[in-house]
């Protein structure tokens, strides 16, 4: 939203974002006269909650946004501008239950297409979860545009519960200002305390708003009234139709309730990534921050020429033998750190650059050899540090040594999907369940495919959902990868405890060393004999849970992350695949899938329900379907 009524820009970015902010507004001298007006007003505690703008008392209602904007109107200039004042009231919060007010959103009373309506909060005392402090969602503001109304139902009613374990509570001194959008979702607790909470609102518009109002009549219809200016001293009869207002427009209108998957969707539209800066640049930093990814040059001719004549000269093999292999593989582990020294000595000094305050904890080549079956789907990378939810996390460069195209298995992103589960992601495979064992070639269509130069770096977050089409050239697509975190993260490495169990995982307190002494080949081995890695320090075991979606529930938070159906890779391996446009086939399709984690050796089979293959999980009738759909536009 472009209107804009902060004097503050960052205020004004913080309320954009949040949907509130909370600053200081009065002083104790100004809270203290502000507690003499509500006592002189007030003849009685209320039953339940109530505001004055309820009463009929129009000479009282007068007097107390009187003596309010007196001490407000020089807060207002301070902080606003361009504004349009809705009046003041005291909101009265009695003590025990009946003085509840659940989860709920504020009328609709501008064109919220174009503005939005604002309320200033103020507390006379100290409030907390004790005594009714505010709870919100942050970002909930900008979850939907439906119209809100007395009397007809918000789409979020059956949804209390589960928002309000969402809600960050306010906790606030007295005179400070909760302000806040109409449109945000906001709660309070329970006055558990011995006497009332009270609170002095202050509400304004963009000068440019209209007020309007919105109410359901005895034909089901939606009627909308313009109101004056003072609608909220002059309208009393609350759900009754207005007498100072003007009936302009009549329609049918049906409030859709959200279901607790919607509201994840919208939850993760308007998530905001935590994230400690990494990047010197600030539009590299804030894309990478909405997308998980970020792809620039960073190696020169030169460099490239360097890294594959070291990665020749070291006569790697697969030692594995799936076609998809990393130098970190090799059982000679001089190999490993002989490549760590060189690909560091390389690749540091660039990613240095364009990064600040960062360190490397891993590097290896990253080698996919030709093999026209062989498909790597999506996954997600371990768990390297701590604390992601602080803003702390893993990146993976991954710079490409030749040039990558979906003709040799360029890498591919689901844009977005860095903010979509926010699990641990521990070792071993295929041991440990993980959330998208059900889902890896389900999504595969979504994926983003990403052309690369020799040279250019493509850095993605571990959390990022990433995969790769078959390598159907005749040469090696080869890589080099290096693992980044913040200078001052903790690394650490969860494994699943091998108790057969698949409950509970082990967080350990590691250094760049592990990764060259552990592997996911050992790792598994050790699981499979119920061994404990014992050489590092066991921070604490914690029980190990993940979101649970179903691949359709998973497509569409994908899809309203901005994502795709890959109509030209689709195609591409129907056709690999042996596989008619109609979605017949040829005959019986193969294919081999491999595990492409440069950190972790590929495992022979993966933890599948069924052994279907790719096309069998994902039909080719249902691709050939979606692609003739998207391209006839039937």
């Amino acid at each position: 939203m472009s209107v804009s009524v902060f004097n503050d820009e960052k205020l004004q970015q913080q309320f954009d974002k949040d949907g509130y902010i909370v600053v200081t507004f009065l002083s104790n001298e100004e809270v203290a006269r502000l507690k003499n007006l509500y006592a002189e007003v007030s003849l009685q505690i209320p039953a339940s909650f109530h505001s004055t703008s309820f009463s009929t008392d129009d000479a009282l209602k007068q007097k107390i946004n009187d003596a309010v904007e007196k001490i407000y109107s020089s807060k207002a200039e301070i902080f606003f501008h361009d504004i349009k004042k809705l009046g003041s009231s005291f909101l009265t919060k009695p003590t025990g239950i009946s003085g509840t007010m659940p989860v709920h959103q504020d009328w609709t009373v501008v064109d919220e297409e174009q503005f939005y309506s604002v309320t200033a909060w103020v507390p006379l005392q100290d409030v907390n979860e004790n005594n009714g402090a505010i709870k919100v969602l942050p970002g909930s503001h900008r979850f939907s545009k439906t119209l809100r109304s007395p009397n007809i139902p918000n789409e979020f009613d059956g949804l209390s519960e589960v928002i309000s374990k969402q809600m960050k509570t306010l906790n606030m001194n007295a005179g400070e200002a909760f302000i806040f959008n109409h449109a945000l979702l906001h709660a309070s607790w329970l006055n558990q305390s011995s006497s009332p909470r009270v609170a002095v609102t202050y509400g304004l518009i963009p000068s440019e708003a209209k007020l309007y109002l919105y109410l359901k009549n005895e034909n089901d219809k939606l009627v909308k009234y313009s109101m004056p200016d003072d609608m909220f001293s002059k309208y009393t009869n609350i759900g009754a139709p207005p007498a100072c207002g003007e009936k302009m427009d009549e329609f049918d209108y049906e409030i859709k309730p959200v279901n607790e998957f919607q509201l994840k969707q919208m939850m993760n539209s308007v998530k905001e990534l935590k994230m400690k800066p990494i990047f010197k640049d600030e539009e590299k930093q804030k894309f990478f921050e909405r997308e998980g990814y970020v792809v620039y040059p960073l190696l020169n001719e030169a460099e490239v020429s360097d890294l594959k004549s070291f990665y020749e000269s070291l006569q790697i093999k697969d030692e594995m033998g799936f076609g998809f292999h990393v130098s970190m593989d090799q059982k000679d582990k001089d190999i490993s750190k002989r490549v760590r020294e060189k690909m560091w000595g390389v690749v540091l000094p660039k990613l240095s650059e364009h990064l600040k305050d960062f360190k490397p904890f891993v590097a290896s080549y990253v080698v996919k050899d030709p093999n026209p079956k062989g498909v790597v789907p999506a996954h997600q990378d371990w768990s390297f540090v701590d604390k992601e939810e602080d803003g702390f996390c893993s990146i993976t460069c991954w710079t490409a040594l030749v040039e990558t195209n979906i003709d040799n298995g360029a890498m591919g992103v689901i844009r977005g999907s860095h903010k979509m589960m926010g699990n641990n992601r521990p070792s071993p495979s295929p041991q440990t369940p993980v959330p998208l064992s059900e889902h890896m070639f389900s999504i595969f269509p979504y994926l983003k495919t990403l052309d690369m130069k020799a040279g250019e770096v493509l850095m993605f977050d571990n959390r990022t959902f990433h995969a790769s089409p078959p390598n159907t050239s005749n040469e090696i697509r080869l890589a080099a990868g290096v693992g980044v975190t913040q200078k001052d993260a903790q690394l650490i490495h969860y494994s699943l405890k091998p108790d057969g169990k698949e409950s509970t995982i082990i967080k350990y307190k590691v250094d760049e060393d592990f990764y060259l002494k552990y592997n996911n080949a050992l790792l598994a081995k050790m699981y499979d004999e119920r061994k404990l890695i014992e050489d590092y320090e066991v921070l604490e075991e914690i029980a190990y849970t993940f979101p649970q979606y179903s691949s359709e529930e998973l497509i569409e938070m994908i899809k309203a992350a901005g994502n795709e159906f890959n109509v030209p890779m689709c195609e591409r391996l129907a056709k690999l695949f042996n596989y008619n446009m109609d979605g017949s086939a040829k005959e019986e399709p193969k294919v081999e899938v491999v595990e492409e984690k440069w950190v972790e050796p590929i495992q022979e089979e993966w933890k599948w329900n069924d052994e279907r293959n790719f096309f069998q999980k994902y039909t080719p009738l249902n691709i050939a379907r979606e692609i003739k759909k998207r391209v006839e536009g039937v």
